[in-house]
C-alpha cells in the first residue's frame, strides 16, 4: 500500500491487518516512527518538529484516519486522504 498522505515530504501509512492500538506509520528523511492515533505515543526515531506536524495532521483528520484504519483492518480497499 502506498502512503495515505504526503505531508511536506513526510509519508504517512496505514497497513492492512496491523496490530492495535490504531496507529500510523511515518517515514521522513530523518527517520521512521509510529504514532498512536488516540494517545499519540511515538515509537521510533523522529525530530520534534516532525512529530508536531504529524500531530497537527492527526488533529485535522482524526475521523478520516480512524475510518481508514477500520477499513484496513477489515481488509477493505483504502483510499488516500485528499487535502
Amino acid at each position: 500500500m502506498g502512503a495515505i498522505y504526503v505531508l511536506q515530504g513526510i509519508l504517512i501509512y496505514i497497513y492492512a491487518f496491523d496490530h492495535n492500538p490504531p496507529h500510523i506509520h511515518v517515514r521522513s528523511a530523518d527517520g521512521e516512527f509510529t504514532i498512536t492515533i488516540e494517545d499519540r505515543i511515538v515509537e521510533g526515531r523522529a525530530k520534534a518538529r516532525i512529530v508536531q506536524m504529524v500531530n497537527e495532521f492527526i488533529d485535522a483528520n482524526k475521523t478520516e484516519i480512524l475510518e481508514i484504519w477500520d477499513k484496513a483492518q477489515r481488509g477493505e480497499r483504502i483510499t488516500k486522504i485528499n487535502r
